[in-house]
């Protein structure tokens, strides 16, 4: 079974798979990201 990064919805190479957590109204939920979307969004991070 594959996943489908949360971003983009591009299938996803088991080996690119990275899942970050998001946070909204007091829940947790975590999310599938390929390789380069999870780049973005550690760029994101850093401002």
């Amino acid at each position: 079974m594959s996943e489908k990064c949360f971003y983009c919805t591009e299938e996803i190479v088991e080996k690119q798979l990275h899942y970050v957590s998001f946070f909204s109204e007091n829940t947790e939920r975590d999310e599938a990201l390929c390789d380069e979307c999870y780049q973005e969004w550690l760029h994101g991070l850093k401002g």
